[in-house]
């Protein structure tokens, strides 16, 4: 095979490779008009490829203006790329997009290749995300107010029954006002965690484990920590998951117990770990279900509430058993700082 072969066969497979990428891909040069367009670009758009070729890309893109596209096309240094989202226009039809654009030369002259992907699904999700977290604050809203100032009301006649009336007779009563406090307390945490993280930080996990245990009754329980390290996280929600998993090992075990934390052998995550009487096999894809509880006294939002801080930072959550018999909770799709 002579160069020449070799020469088309490169240039047949880098044609292929474009057609599959699964992005649309366009390219333009100085006068500011397509010479190359994909399928998937033309695609992307709704309108052929026919159509596109030797358009300006003013006539497409309405952000550029034809009067300072020549400054535009200027400012770009050899081997630059700029990502921006912007919007389309093909036969009448606008499609907002991301787009990623670098300048290359060829045989000595500068080209833009531009790449663009259909923003109409993320912004679908986007505006699904705001819509659900404008329910959970209306609801945060209604527990707080609606919920917790008739509790209020009723404990502080409660607490003038007492003066008046037989302890023994009210004290049923100061229980189920408690409990009530507790449930609304869970369902405010709840639907609060539900909410995306979209803001994260390098955070410690062995102090924030330290953290997290100084805030339950540990009942004599022991804490062994193997956590030396940093993940992506919001601090505060990670803690309350790490207390929620700490108070459900303290309230179920039968005796003292042994909490170990570690980050996972693969580098995927964390997981928590007791030597508790575990969670049997049948039962693991119902603990996380809000109002699921072993426990009569228990509101069975603790792991509820575990299960929509890992989801609101995009990590997945699994139950198996631990080395020593109990439960072993491990978080995965955990991100770590880039200087860990």
């Amino acid at each position: 095979m002579d160069d020449t072969d070799h020469t088309d066969l490169e240039s047949a497979l880098l044609s292929e490779m474009v057609e599959t990428v699964g992005v649309g891909v366009a390219i333009y040069g100085e006068s500011g008009r397509y010479r190359y367009v994909n399928e998937a670009y033309a695609d992307i758009l709704g309108t052929d490829r026919s159509s596109l070729l030797g358009m300006a890309i003013w006539e497409v893109i309405p952000a550029f203006e034809r009067d300072r596209f020549e400054d535009y096309w200027d400012s770009f240094e050899e081997g630059e790329t700029r990502v921006a989202d912007t919007e389309h226009i093909a036969d009448g039809v606008l499609t907002p997009v991301s787009t990623l654009t670098t300048r290359r030369r060829i045989g000595g002259r500068p080209y833009n290749f531009g790449t663009i992907r259909d923003r109409t699904e993320r912004q679908r999700r986007e505006r699904e995300l705001r819509e659900k977290n404008e329910r959970l604050e209306a609801f945060a809203g209604t527990v707080s107010h609606d919920l917790r100032n008739p509790l209020n009301v009723a404990k502080g006649y409660l607490d003038l029954l007492r003066s008046d009336v037989d302890h023994d007779a009210v004290e049923p009563i100061g229980r189920a006002l408690g409990r009530m406090e507790v449930l609304i307390d869970d369902l405010l945490t709840l639907a609060r965690e539900g909410r995306s993280v979209s803001d994260t930080e390098s955070v410690s996990l062995s102090a924030v484990v330290d953290d997290a245990w100084r805030q339950i009754q540990t009942r004599e329980a022991v804490l062994e920590g193997e956590c030396d390290g940093s993940l992506l996280a919001d601090r505060g929600r990670l803690q309350q998951l790490l207390e929620n998993l700490f108070r459900n090992t303290v309230e179920h075990a039968d005796a003292p117990a042994t909490v170990r934390v570690g980050f996972l052998g693969d580098g995927e995550g964390f997981f928590v770990a007791d030597d508790g009487p575990g969670i049997p096999e049948p039962e693991r894809d119902q603990v996380f279900e809000p109002t699921y509880s072993t426990d009569e006294g228990g509101t069975g939002f603790g792991l509820a509430i575990v299960d929509e801080v890992a989801a609101a930072h995009g990590w997945s959550v699994s139950v198996t058993d631990s080395a020593d018999g109990g439960a072993r909770f491990e978080f995965r799709g955990v991100d770590v700082p880039d200087d860990t």
